[in-house]
This record gives C-alpha cells, structure tokens and sequence, in this order.
C-alpha cells in the first residue's frame, strides 16, 4: 500500500544541476543531444555528497572516491534494516553494473544480502515489477544456488522460474489490457527503472527483448501526453506537489534526459520553486545501453498539429464490493503546443492518488496547470483494493499518506465525479451525496496566472503566456488564497465546471477569447433537476452531459472505445492482441509482444 519514495534533491535542482550554464548556454545555440546529457547527468551525480545507491552506481563507474564509496556499499549491504522490494532491484543494478571493480569482500556481502534479508514483495504493481526483477537478476547471477542461500528458501531455480513467469505475465497484461497503475507522474520511475537493468542484463535474449519492447511502450505511452517536461491529463497515482507542479514530479527528470526537455534556455530557475523531491533514479538508465528510438522522441516533441490521444487502461484489482476485478479506465487528452487537456471517465479507478483531469500550459514555470477535484475520504473506497478491516483503512493510510482524509488534499478518487471531454472542452460534473466525508469541490488555480479574472458571465477567464481557460463553475463557491494557488471551494452537492481552452493562434487575442466564449451556448437550466448541462466547442460540436447518464455529440450517444487500447496519431493498438503500433507519418514501429518481436 505505502511508497517510500526515494528522493533526495528537488527536480529542478538535480536536473539544473546536471546541467550547469556552460550546457544551459549550449541549449540556445544547439539542443544537446542524448549522450552529452547522460553523460552531464553522471558527471554530477558522481560528485554529489549524497550517497544512495543509484550515486554510488555513478561514484563507482566514474572512480570517484572509491574507499568511501566502497564503505558506502559495505554499510548498505550489512545494514539489515535495508530491505524490501527496492532494495531488491537497486543493490543487484548496482553490484551487476560495477561487479568488474568491486572488492571480493563487498561482492560476498552483497549476494549474502539476498540470504538474510527479507526482500518483501510488496502489494502493488510496482512493487512486484521491482521485486520480481531483482529476484530475476540475483537468480541469475548465481544460478546454482540452493534454498539455504535465499532469504525465502526457494533455490535459485526456483526463484528465478518464479520471477521469468510473473515478468512475462505483467508484460503481457499490460500490452493487452494496459496497466493498473498507469500514466504515473510519480510511480513510472519504478517501472522505467526494472526494465532499465532487465534489458541491460538479462542473458536470455527473448527477456531482454521484451524488456527493450517495454521500455519502448512505457516512454511511447509517456510521450504522447508529454509536453515540455510535463506529463499532462489524467493519472492513476499522483501525490499532490506532483499534481499542483507538473515540472516537478519524477517524470520530468526522464524527460529531460530522453526527450530534452524541458528546453533550459526557456528555464526561468529564479522563478521556479517547486516543492516536490527529485532523485538521481535515472543514474541507472543513463548507465545504460537502452536508446530511445527516434520515433518515440518525435511523438515527445512534435507538436506542430493538435491531436486527439485515446487510451485504454484498467483499475488494480479490485477486491470488494464489485463483480469486475480490473475494469476498464478511458482516458481522453487533447494536445497542442501550447497546452494539454486531458481526463479519465471519473469514478474510482484508483485509491487515494487518483487525478482525474487537468490543464497544463508549456510554460517552463511552477505550478503550471489548472484542475478540479472532490476530496473524497471513505474505508468503503480503500476496502474496495485492500483487504484490511473497513472500519480501520482510512486512518491506516492516513498514517503514511498524512492527506487521506484532509479536506484539502489535492489528490482524490471519487464516486461522485464524472467527465465529458471533446478535444479542448470539457463538462465535469459532481453529484455528492449527503453526508459523504467531504461534501465541497475544489479547484487549483495558481497564483503565477498572468491573468484570472471572474466575469459577469459566470465564467473564470485565465491566461497563462498564449494560453487562456475559461472555467463556468456550476454552483457558488468562493476563493481561498493559499501560497502557490488561490483555491476555489464550492459546498453545493450537486456541483461541476465546464471548461474551454484555447491559445493565441487559435483565438486571437484574451479579449477575442472571452468575447467569443461568452457567445457560445452554454445550457445549464436544467441542471439543478435533470443534472445535465450543454455546451457548444470551440469548433462548433454541441456537447450534452447528464450525470449518470448519456454523453451526446452532435445528437449522437457517445461511448467509450473499449476494443481500442491505443487510438490516436501516434500509437494504435486493439486491445488483447498485445500489438502496438507507433508512427510518425513516415517510418513505423510494431511491437509484437506475443512474439517478442520488434518490427520497422
């Protein structure tokens, strides 16, 4: 249930640092290209003063102050208080990326690590991907091994036979029917990472195939909500300060490094402070011999034509109160240059972390992104995943989460909560019921906004550089002014906003945008008895939405694309075949999962 999550320096600082002027002032003459950031990203992380296991990676590699560093190690790989899944998966990247220069010594109390710990294997997805990767490489690595040698008393064979079936399984799965914890600002590093080394160090050639293929489908999955550093729309497990600042959740570290950017000679540093923690977790990948292929950077990057993304996914396993244990999760973004909306259908579709729907501006600033949410609180939602006693769940989790069950958290599932999207506009409506912990909406609006203004109208007009929002919240609310945003709460059950986006290109001037979204139908008089609400796009589509009910588009009953796993210009995929297809227009690139085969 609980990450700890192992982050040690602010992203901007990390990746700053990585970079340093003389490469900030390479970026505005020539983008550096992959190898002069990896090799930037070492650089510094073997000089840094912090040591965890990922620094020592790069201390090791780069002969940086070897007798402290080996001590380091020594001291991590006796301290028995280290253990778990990530200890699993970092300690054997290490010891197999530096076993050519390190000590007998050291080597003998690494793999005796893999005897006396517990290497718990946790109870999510990602925790069973690192678990089962590292179990995979130390089965490996010493193959003839028995029980007595293993913290769990399974012979190497075993272990590793174990590990191969439950890889394979998830990779599966995910190429079908999508992931659990998918589309993670904060949790796709510990998928990233496993891959990383399983494809570096596997030596059998259809795992390390597949590995490669993962990777590929991770960053491609990635690459099509990326923009500028930013992992815009809706996920399935976001903590807070990532989902209030895009540019400083986990991702952004792996975008810089693969898809460069953000572009840092836009990088205002004087004015970004983000509040989230960064890593040096993608030490591994840059020591690695994985290359993104081109294709995968073009869809990160390109955003000369709007887009619509259409994406299946599914819930983690459900184990109360519903006959589907991993139903589907539709996702819908719309991308531009200048901005991205993007949402889920709404529901629970994943507990305590869930973010449903959000803008996000390219802007290379703080707090870059607009969004509402229903802070739901209940054990009834927990009890749904996890199997401890309903009565005792929330306070459980609040206990690690500390936000469970605050009326100002910014991260939430909810029951209550449904969405309509088409292509920039969306219709989000709630419909709380008495009662529920937590009966109020909020909405993130960041203090940073060039413009925010509460028009006669009803409608919030917002610009951030060329990108203006219009939101039209459905019921009262009223604004608390916080540091980073100024918070809009509204206490009305039955509740929603309606939002447009567009951009300079698209609409002109501030004063064309408002002034033409204040001509637009917007129906809500049947709201307050029939919970629906109608509203005419941006290119003329008339949108109706009712709770609990249809989305119509021009006339016609909307529904969701449940044979499509991946439907949009850059990847296609139907879903159970476990072939993803990527292109760009011109060159083409096919996973084939059920035959471990890569095709161009």
């Amino acid at each position: 249930m609980i990450r700890c999550r192992l982050r040690v320096r602010s992203v901007v600082a990390v990746v700053v640092a990585v970079v340093g002027v003389a490469a900030v002032q390479q970026a505005r003459s020539s983008e550096p290209d992959f190898a002069a950031r990896r090799m930037r990203l070492l650089e510094v992380a073997s000089g840094e003063s912090e040591y965890n296991l990922f620094t020592i990676a790069a201390k090791l590699r780069a002969g940086h102050d070897l007798p402290q560093t080996y001590l380091m190690l020594d001291s991590m790989a006796h301290d028995r208080a280290m253990g778990g899944m990530f200890f699993c998966y970092t300690m054997i990247g290490v010891y197999l990326y530096a076993r050519d220069i390190l000590p007998d010594s050291l080597a003998r109390k690494i793999r005796d690590a893999y005897r006396t710990r517990t290497m718990y294997r946790g109870d999510t997805e990602n925790h069973w991907v690192m678990y089962y990767t590292g179990m995979y490489l130390a089965a490996q690595t010493w193959p003839d091994d028995p029980g007595s040698q293993w913290f769990n008393g399974k012979s190497s064979r075993e272990n590793f036979a174990e590990a191969r079936g439950w890889l394979e399984h998830w990779m599966t799965i995910t190429s079908t029917v999508g992931q659990g914890e998918f589309d993670s600002p904060t949790y796709m590093t510990v998928y990233l990472n496993p891959m990383v080394i399983l494809h570096e160090f596997a030596r059998d050639p259809v795992m390390k195939t597949r590995a490669g293929m993962m990777l590929d489908l991770l960053f491609a999955d990635f690459a099509v909500e990326h923009l500028e550093g930013s992992y815009g729309g809706g996920h399935s497990r976001d903590y807070p300060e990532d989902i209030t600042n895009p540019l400083g959740a986990p991702t952004t570290t792996w975008a810089w490094l693969y898809f460069g950017r953000p572009r840092f000679e836009q990088w205002n540093e004087a004015r970004y402070r983000p509040r989230n923690q960064g890593s040096w977790e993608t030490v591994f990948a840059a020591l690695s011999s994985y290359r993104l292929p081109a294709i995968i950077e073009h869809m990160a990057t390109d955003r000369s034509t709007p887009y619509v993304e259409r994406e299946r996914k599914r819930t983690r396993n459900i184990i109360r109160f519903q006959d589907e244990t991993n139903p589907p999760v539709y996702k819908y973004t719309y991308m531009t240059g200048d901005f991205v909306i993007g949402s889920l259908q709404g529901g629970i579709l994943q507990p305590i972390q869930q973010h449903t729907w959000d803008v996000t501006f390219a802007q290379p600033e703080p707090n870059n992104t607009i969004f509402t949410l229903h802070p739901y609180a209940s054990g009834h939602e927990l009890a749904m995943f996890f199997p401890e006693e309903q009565k005792f769940l929330a306070g459980e989790v609040d206990r690690y989460h500390k936000i469970y069950t605050s009326p100002d958290k910014w991260n939430s599932s909810s029951p209550y909560e449904q969405t309509f999207q088409h292509k920039a506009s969306l219709i989000v409506l709630y419909n709380i019921s008495e009662g529920t912990r937590q009966s109020h909406i909020d909405g993130f609006f960041p203090v940073n906004l060039d413009e925010r203004t509460v028009d006669s109208s009803g409608w919030i007009f917002c610009r951030k550089g060329p990108v203006y929002v219009g939101v039209y919240p459905l019921a009262p609310y009223a604004w608390i002014a916080e540091n980073a945003d100024w918070r809009l709460r509204s206490t009305a059950l039955q509740n929603g906003v309606v939002v447009d986006v567009s951009s300079t290109g698209e609409a002109g001037s501030f004063d064309d945008f408002k002034r033409e979204l204040r001509t637009r139908q917007l129906d809500t008089g049947a709201f307050a008895s029939t919970l629906t609400v109608a509203f005419t796009a941006r290119d003329g589509s008339r949108m109706r939405f009712t709770y609990g009910g249809a989305r119509v588009l021009n006339g016609e009953v909307q529904s969701f694309h449940a044979d499509k796993l991946y439907e949009g210009p850059w990847l296609q995929s139907t879903v159970g075949t476990g072939i993803i297809r990527m292109t760009d227009g011109v060159s083409t690139r096919i996973l084939d999962f059920p035959r471990a085969r890569v095709t161009e």
